[in-house]
């Protein structure tokens, strides 16, 4: 008589059985809603839907000049942090990026660097790098957009640079942006607190405070006083699958869901583990073909958080 045959059992995800262990009471737990028009999984990487989308400029009364307002980029998350960024080599040409609030990110001497809110090249020099170099990369506050530098740590071994070095500049407020012409060419920007964030000019792109355009002069000239409001519209605040490839916010990791839930064809209130708490690294879900690095970087950014992958 031959062995039995047993058909393989194969567990399916249940609702929190990735928690290792929470906080008294609800303090792990926060409500919210859920979106992303798919069937979402317990124990699903989820992000906020926390950036200014939309963006809609009007003119503000009836103007003597006749130009035109082209299409508005808002500056999604990651917004620039303001404090200093550091970059720990830990071979020859990799590196770590770690910005003020934690978040981590790896990068490659000779490949461009674009995240966390900053930008740059490091290009190796005749001395290789070695673990355990560093640079120093500081964002400073200023009106319309962060000033930013860098320096070397005094003590590396590779001698080689730090170029190309750009601020994505400030996360766009939600409310309206006025617009102000003073003269034909030349017009001001105040954020919805008033605050004054750049001057442009016509014909040429304008970037600072979270917004970026161009107003193309017409056949009539503006003139002082011509003015145009533009209305950003906030995020959502709903939780939706963590995505490094999101640019809504949803990229930066902020809970993973405590039960499957079915929002394919409507949002639906849900429960997400947010803060305090331990949890089953293995049981994590991450998006289909997430690199290990990746994972890596966005686990990191869930310590930051409270939440501790085991």
């Amino acid at each position: 008589m031959g062995n039995p045959t047993y058909t393989p059992f194969q567990e399916t995800l249940h609702n929190g059985g990735f928690i290792v262990s929470l906080a008294n009471g609800h303090q792990s737990i926060d409500q919210g809603t859920l979106t992303g028009g798919v069937k979402v999984l317990a124990g699903t990487v989820l992000g906020t839907v926390t950036s200014a989308l939309t963006a809609a400029a009007a003119a503000l009364g009836a103007n003597t000049g006749n130009g035109t307002f082209g299409a508005i980029t808002t500056q999604a998350a990651p917004a620039t942090a303001i404090g200093s960024y550091s970059i720990l080599f830990t071979a020859a040409t990799a590196f770590t990026v770690t910005a003020p609030d934690g978040q981590t990110a790896t990068g490659s001497t000779g490949v461009a660097f674009s995240a966390l809110g900053i930008g740059f090249t490091i290009a190796a020099g005749g001395t290789a790098f070695v673990a355990g170099d560093t640079f120093t990369v500081t964002a400073t506050a200023a009106p319309g957009n962060p000033g930013i530098t860098s320096a070397a740590g005094g003590s590396n071994t590779g001698n080689g640079t730090l170029g190309s070095l750009t601020a994505a500049g400030y996360a766009a407020k939600a409310g309206v942006y006025a617009v102000e012409f003073d003269d034909a060419t030349h017009f001001i920007v105040s954020d919805p607190t008033g605050a004054e964030v750049g001057h442009g000019t016509t014909g040429v792109a304008f970037k600072a405070g979270g917004l970026s355009f161009t107003i193309t002069a017409g056949g009539t000239a503006f003139v002082p006083g011509d003015s145009f409001a533009v209305t950003v519209a906030a995020g959502s605040g709903k939780y939706k699958p963590f995505d490094p490839a999101n640019v809504d916010g949803s990229q930066v990791p902020s809970g993973i869901l405590f039960a499957t839930k079915d929002v394919t064809t409507v949002d639906k209130p849900c429960a997400v583990v947010v803060r305090q708490c331990e949890v089953n690294a293995s049981e994590l879900v991450w998006p289909t073909g997430m690199s290990a690095a990746a994972i890596a970087t966005a686990t990191a950014q869930l310590k930051a958080l409270g939440i501790q992958p085991r």
